[in-house]
């Protein structure tokens, strides 16, 4: 384990799941409670998956109905920060929306889509 990444590290406080896929989890249950709360009955909600690369971790939406996949988010492998899509290869440069050592994950910067918005200047 010594090549290993913080965030890919399973833990025994967290039951042997590493933080990457504690927040994975998290992700899906968002993806969940968005199709149960809005009665969506056409298919079942995306599944939750995680392409690792050399510097970032893409976590990928993959529809049940037609299996197309988007990204939802990118995590920092070396210090778990959470940053937005850009695109399918690399995050937004225009900074970090939280990280997934918080308490909560990250829960509270990211929703059943991808990363929240950075709050602009108010015009």
């Amino acid at each position: 384990m010594a090549n290993v990444k913080a965030v890919m590290a399973p833990t025994d406080a967290d039951d042997g799941k590493s933080r990457l896929e504690m927040y994975m989890d998290m992700v899906q249950w968002k993806n969940d409670q968005y199709f149960k709360v809005n009665e969506f009955k056409f298919s079942d909600p995306p599944k939750v998956r995680a392409d690792i690369g050399s510097k970032y971790a893409r976590v990928v939406k993959v529809d049940q109905l037609n299996g197309s996949r988007s990204v939802h988010t990118f995590v920092n492998l070396d210090n778990g920060d959470i940053l937005k899509s850009g695109g399918w290869k690399a995050p937004a440069p225009n900074g970090v929306r939280g990280n997934i050592f918080e308490t909560d994950l990250g829960a509270s910067v990211v929703n059943e889509m991808g990363a929240n918005y950075l709050r602009g200047p108010r015009w």
